[in-house]
């Protein structure tokens, strides 16, 4: 698969969790306003019932035709409440069917309050009023309870709904984002492989070994560059010249291959082991970052960093010993300073820090102490415990000076002048020196 292909496939795939996201939104919104209606509705059937219930209270301190009228006009207006397609869940409607069979108990209770007007009026519980009032009161409060269980349901309701969509949410979330981190590692992954086997090529056609082949077994861009280089060196050994005219094909075949690799690293910008920023990327975001603190008026600063002790780790214990030394000195430089400050490998053991922005020389000092106690830590390699040193220059802008190459050149002097000195150093230049205290630089 093509690395095109697969970023096409990680924006796709990167669409569609924002729209998923997007969709849960308006879902979750839409369950919000469901709930809503419900309880207007609940709110509409409780005002009802509350002014059904100051009707009878009504009728039974008056006991008189016009509280009964009152009465059962609020009786009609909860029965045509009532009757109403008001909600679509089972459980909801039995609900209120329960609220419209008690609501017409008391149109029935209301019949018989006509004929308690009618008759001779007495006070007391056994009196018909008094049953009557006390059923009132028995049928109204069961009303006001199956109000209660439908309001309660309509919150649960609610309260599910938003639960499961909320987890069918993180559920793609997770497995949308696992697809695209595998993706991701499986491209990075093949990329440099391929780049590795296209190396080593290069590494065997500069020997002049025509036999061997690279074998690249994606079908990316680099596969189809290797395949070109395959048929190169297949031609080579194919043609019949004679050697200075064979030479020459190989010199300009592996100029061409050689240029090709640098514009992929070019492309990379990143140094292959110890994933910092290569010098050429360093350079393109120090344009960035001096025209910033020019235009800001802020100070910044430079770290040169060579590791002592370095060539002794190789020459004793091999390049592996040196590359792992290397991978662990970069990690500690990540831990100890800002993520918005910028590092670089700029060589075998030399290191770049661009500090901003910064109030004062002494804000450096600490970060500079920072890192010494971090590089004077073992470095653990299989068995051994590896020591290094460091020593490093430090140049400020705009003290020292204001453009890339001045500030590198102030600072790999001060390096050298560190060096000098034992153990891990840093030397800053005499103008910086002065007034280490919280006192602005710039």
């Amino acid at each position: 698969m093509k690395v095109t292909l697969r970023l096409k496939i990680l924006l796709i795939l990167s669409l569609m969790l924002t729209s998923v996201i997007l969709l849960s939104f308006v879902t979750l919104k839409e369950v919000q306003m469901q709930t809503n209606s419900q309880l207007h509705r609940v709110s509409d059937i409780e005002h009802k019932i509350d002014y059904l219930s100051g009707r009878l209270w009504l009728l039974q301190q008056y006991h008189d035709e016009d509280a009964l009228s009152q009465t059962r006009s609020a009786h009609e207006e909860l029965k045509l409440l009532l009757a109403q397609k008001l909600f679509t869940e089972n459980n909801k409607n039995t609900i209120v069917a329960n609220l419209n069979r008690m609501n017409a108990s008391i149109g029935t209770l209301l019949d018989l309050s006509q004929n308690d007007l009618e008759s001779q009026f007495s006070h007391g519980i056994t009196s018909p009023a008094g049953m009557l009032s006390a059923r009132y009161s028995m049928t109204l409060q069961s009303m006001n309870e199956d109000l209660g269980k439908l309001e309660r349901l309509a919150i649960k309701d609610s309260e599910i709904s938003q639960r499961k969509i909320l987890f069918a949410v993180i559920l793609l979330m997770v497995v949308g984002s696992a697809v695209v981190m595998a993706l991701t590692l499986f491209t990075l992954k093949t990329f440099n492989t391929n780049l590795n086997a296209l190396t080593v090529g290069i590494k065997d056609l500069a020997k002049g070994n025509l036999n061997s082949r690279i074998e690249v077994k994606d079908t990316d861009e680099l596969s189809v560059l290797a395949e070109q280089f395959n048929l190169m060196k297949r031609s080579l050994e194919e043609t019949t010249i004679k050697k200075e005219q064979l030479q020459l094909e190989v010199d300009r075949q592996t100029k061409e291959l050689q240029q090709q690799r640098e514009e992929f690293e070019q492309l990379a910008n990143h140094d292959g082991l110890t994933k910092l920023y290569s010098r050429s990327a360093f350079e393109e975001q120090m344009k960035t970052a001096l025209a910033r603190c020019g235009r800001t008026k802020q100070s910044a600063a430079l770290l040169f960093i060579d590791l002592d002790r370095f060539k002794s780790i190789n020459d004793s214990h091999g390049h592996a010993a040196g590359d792992a030394v290397l991978i662990k000195v970069a990690q500690k430089l990540l831990r100890t300073v800002r993520s918005s400050d910028i590092i670089a490998r700029i060589g075998g053991d030399e290191f770049i820090i661009w500090l901003e922005p910064i109030e004062n020389a002494s804000q450096v000092i600490t970060v500079i102490h920072k890192l010494t106690e971090e590089l004077a830590l073992p470095i653990q390699y299989q068995e051994l415990n590896l020591l290094v040193d460091a020593s490093i220059g430090v140049s400020f802008f705009p003290i020292d000076a204001t453009d890339l190459s001045s500030l590198l050149k102030v600072a790999d002097d001060n390096m050298y002048k560190a060096k000098e000195m034992d153990g891990t150093t840093f030397q800053l230049t005499n103008k910086a020196t002065v007034g280490l205290s919280d006192a602005k630089m710039a």
